[in-house]
C-alpha cells in the first residue's frame, strides 16, 4: 500500500462515491456538483489515495485570518486505522500553524480520545439549527 496525499482532486466522480461509501450523503442529499463546489470553496483540502483510487479526504473552511474550521474528515472503512486520518490531519494542522489560524470542529464524542491523541482539547459545546 502506497498511500499519497495531493491538494487537487485527480476525479471529480470520486468524491461523490466516496461520501456515499462514507454514508455522509444518506444526510447531506448533496449533488457530485454540490459535493465538489464545497471542496472548491474551501481553504484546504487534503486528499489520500491509493494509487489512482481516492480513500480519504479532510478540508478545512476558514477566512484566512483568524478561524479555520475542519470538516468533512473521513476515510473508507477498509482503510481506517492505518493513520491515514492521522496524516491528514497532520497536513490540515500544520497549514493552519504556518497561517495562524485557530483550527476547531465538533466532533461526536466517542471520537474525543482520537483527537486528543493528536493535541486537541475539548473546549465548547456544539449547537445546530434544528
Amino acid at each position: 500500500m502506497s498511500i499519497t496525499y495531493k491538494y487537487d482532486l485527480q476525479k471529480k466522480n470520486d468524491l461523490f462515491k466516496l461520501y456515499e461509501i462514507l454514508g455522509w450523503n444518506s444526510f447531506l442529499k448533496l449533488s457530485s456538483d454540490n459535493i465538489l463546489k464545497a471542496m472548491k470553496q474551501s481553504f484546504l483540502v487534503v486528499y489520500a489515495y491509493d494509487g489512482d483510487k481516492l480513500i480519504g479526504t479532510g478540508r478545512v473552511v476558514s477566512d484566512g485570518i483568524i478561524n479555520a474550521y475542519l470538516c468533512g474528515l473521513g476515510v473508507l472503512p477498509n482503510y481506517q486505522n492505518r493513520g491515514i486520518g492521522t496524516e491528514i490531519i497532520k497536513k490540515i494542522t500544520k497549514h493552519c500553524k504556518e497561517n495562524n489560524l485557530h483550527l476547531q470542529f465538533l466532533c461526536e464524542k466517542n471520537l474525543l480520545p482520537y483527537y486528543k491523541k493528536m493535541g486537541f482539547e475539548e473546549f465548547a459545546i456544539g449547537m445546530k439549527l434544528l
